[in-house]
């Protein structure tokens, strides 16, 4: 993809891994070359390896001639992006993008802003702004990446923590709740989450809904992990039961 059609592409990761031209979605072969993109897309910019590379395609079991294997999945990745993209060099391989056109890179743009205004307005509007880029699991559509998973996952979580905490500051405990109970469900050994939704129950007025769901989650940590609660959520449940939050 030359000149001005690669300044327009689009790269999206935050969901199935996709290529867009001028919104319209560009056809991308499944399995490796795929692979190979989303690969690249997490490091854009940067060069990952042959090595690297044949890693993550073959799963830890190169091929005998892993660099003829991974140029070939690179030639077909280049017949659909064309040639200004996908850069060789002497060692691997880089993909050059702007930050505008990487969904991922926005997102993590977006949360460090968030990170620096101090308005608790502003802040949610940045990260609504970030998380409205997730359209699905991250990598949906590609298993061989799957230990990159983790930690964009939790990029997401970490953002809507601060979301939660953003809104709570600005008095918006009634309408986090339900969201919050979604939240701690899906992710029920998450203390953070749990932490957040006493603290909303108790600011509407429900301090035995609040206490209820410290024992809940009491309860599963010790049921699963053989753990207790963590220093922020018994420090929270004292205060709830001195009412002094």
């Amino acid at each position: 993809m030359a000149g001005s059609r690669a300044a327009d592409v689009e790269f999206r990761v935050l969901g199935s891994v996709q290529v867009l031209y001028g919104n319209r979605p560009l056809p991308l072969p499944a399995g490796r070359v795929r692979a190979l993109l989303a690969v690249l897309l997490l490091r854009a910019n940067q060069v990952v390896t042959v090595g690297e590379l044949a890693d993550c395609l073959w799963e830890g079991i190169r091929p005998v001639h892993q660099r003829g294997a991974v140029q070939t999945h690179a030639g077909r990745l280049r017949r659909v992006l064309g040639e200004g993209l996908v850069h060789t060099t002497s060692t691997g391989y880089v993909i050059h993008v702007q930050p505008d056109q990487l969904d991922l890179t926005r997102f993590r743009r977006l949360t460090e802003q968030a990170d620096r205004v101090a308005d608790c307005a502003s802040k949610v509007v940045l990260l609504e702004q970030a998380l409205a880029l997730w359209r699905d699991e991250p990598l949906a559509d590609v298993r061989l990446l799957r230990d990159a998973f983790p930690q964009l996952v939790e990029e997401r979580l970490h953002a809507v923590e601060r979301l939660m905490d953003a809104r709570m500051r600005l008095g918006q405990h009634a309408r986090v709740v339900a969201q919050l109970t979604s939240l701690s469900r899906d992710h029920p050994l998450r203390e953070r989450f749990w932490a957040q939704l006493m603290l909303a129950l108790y600011r509407c007025d429900r301090q035995a809904d609040a206490l209820q769901a410290y024992q809940t989650i009491s309860r599963r940590l010790a049921d699963e992990l053989g753990l207790d609660p963590g220093d922020e959520l018994q420090a929270l449940h004292h205060s709830i039961l001195c009412r002094s939050v």
